[in-house]
């Protein structure tokens, strides 16, 4: 993940949130979870970049979506409460993080925060989907 592609996705997240009303903080990094971009959506909502950043972190480090992951640990809650002190940097245990392909291999993730957990989730996957950062099925 290169910066000018995280600047087209997080341009493109920032349009997907204003189509839908939102302001959105978004957070760009690479397959290894480090950041390339961040940007802050409302400037009164200052964990915003915090937790898209986890969120994107999350979907790097599992290469699912987090709401994707959310559902596969209902059941199990002390493990996704262990990674926020094993995954470098911290884990956002929400949905709107999506991790982002491309030829087959996740080069990086997304990371959405500053709506409902429903919406940063859906802003994750139709920017994923916008850019053609989908895996191949």
């Amino acid at each position: 993940m290169n910066y000018d592609r995280a600047l087209e996705i997080m341009l493109k997240a920032k349009q997907v949130g204003r189509d839908l009303g939102l302001e959105v903080s978004v957070a760009v990094v690479d397959s290894a979870g480090h950041p390339v971009l961040v940007a802050r959506g409302r400037e009164t909502a200052w964990h915003g970049p915090y937790m898209a950043a986890g969120k994107a972190r999350l979907a790097a480090a599992f290469r699912k979506p987090t709401d994707a992951l959310m559902e596969q640990w209902k059941d199990r809650p002390l493990f996704p409460a262990s990674l926020t002190e094993i995954i470098p940097g911290g884990v956002t245990l929400n949905a709107g993080g999506h991790p982002i392909f491309d030829a087959g291999e996740c080069i990086g993730a997304i990371g959405i925060g500053g709506g409902s957990p429903a919406n940063d989730g859906k802003i994750a996957r139709l920017t994923v989907e916008a850019v053609g950062g989908l895996p191949e099925v």
